[in-house]
């Protein structure tokens, strides 16, 4: 994927506005993004299917969950740094980030997320009362405590996972109105699944430098069992939308484009990447979407 600012427009940006680019990886765009839009693509797609939406208002929902994903993305971004800050100094990919080398003090970053999160409540607002009640408590679950994780427990990504799936029950239900709950769950375990298997091949490229500093990661744990783990996970992504597009009265292209697709794609990375090798990790991580 491209990345939003070329990188001669980084360099020429004035180093506080870069560094507050970078602090929400602003400049990975789309990578990153797309990882929190995809959770609220397929909940509103399937939503929209569902209601029989006109393609003017599909797009324009697109157009939205791509935006609130982007912000979403990054202010998980500006937490994840602001409570990592002393992990990332310890961490040979992570020691150059704004809020671990000084670049961005953390009075800086607070304002920055200050802002993040109102932009976020304000789209929230525009979804109807019960979608803004589980973005309300989707948001905090997803950005807020995530990053706490890595101290507690070996299965980050899986929570991970758990957190931006609220995605789906909130756009199911700002688009239909009302709960769908054999929907919204497979939906949600597919959107968790393909979430937790690419946060772990995000996660092995600081497999090494995270046991020197104690962090926990599904990739370390799961040491060279991770295809077969992996591959579990992407079993039950393909089984859950299969099923989702069964009770959705799908027809043929969602299966081939929705479900066949993605999972053969989720299955050639799993199987292809090297889990020991960092640039190869990234690189399976970013051609994800």
């Amino acid at each position: 994927p491209f990345p939003f600012f070329p990188p001669c427009t980084l360099v020429t940006m004035p180093s506080k506005a870069r560094a507050l680019a970078e602090l929400t990886r602003i400049h990975w765009f789309p990578v990153g993004s797309d990882f929190m839009f995809w959770p609220f693509a397929w909940g509103s797609l399937a939503a929209s299917y569902h209601v029989a939406l006109p393609m003017n208002e599909v797009a324009m929902n697109t157009l939205f969950y791509a935006l609130l994903g982007t912000l979403v993305h990054s202010a998980g971004c500006v937490i994840n740094d602001m409570l990592d800050r002393d992990f990332d100094r310890k961490v040979e990919r992570s020691k150059g980030r704004p809020i671990a080398s000084g670049a961005v003090t953390m009075t800086e970053a607070s304002i920055l997320l200050f802002v993040l999160v109102a932009a976020i409540f304000y789209m929230f607002s525009t979804a109807g009362p019960t979608a803004l009640t589980l973005g309300l408590v989707g948001l905090p679950a997803c950005g807020g405590t995530y990053p706490l994780m890595k101290r507690w427990m070996y299965w980050p990504s899986l929570y991970l996972g758990f957190a931006a799936s609220w995605a789906v029950p909130f756009t199911w239900v700002a688009i239909t109105g009302q709960f769908d709950w054999g929907m919204i769950l497979n939906v949600a375990v597919a959107s968790c699944c393909w979430t937790c298997l690419y946060d772990t091949i995000y996660a092995c490229q600081d497999k090494k430098d995270d046991e020197k500093a104690g962090v926990k990661s599904m990739a370390v744990r799961l040491g060279d069992g991770i295809r077969l783990a992996l591959s579990v996970f992407g079993v039950i992504f393909f089984a859950c939308l299969l099923w989702a597009g069964y009770l959705n009265d799908q027809h043929l292209p969602f299966y081939v484009m929705s479900v066949f697709a993605p999972f053969l794609l989720c299955l050639w990375h799993i199987w292809s990447f090297d889990h020991n090798d960092p640039k190869d990790s990234w690189e399976k991580f970013t051609v994800r979407g």
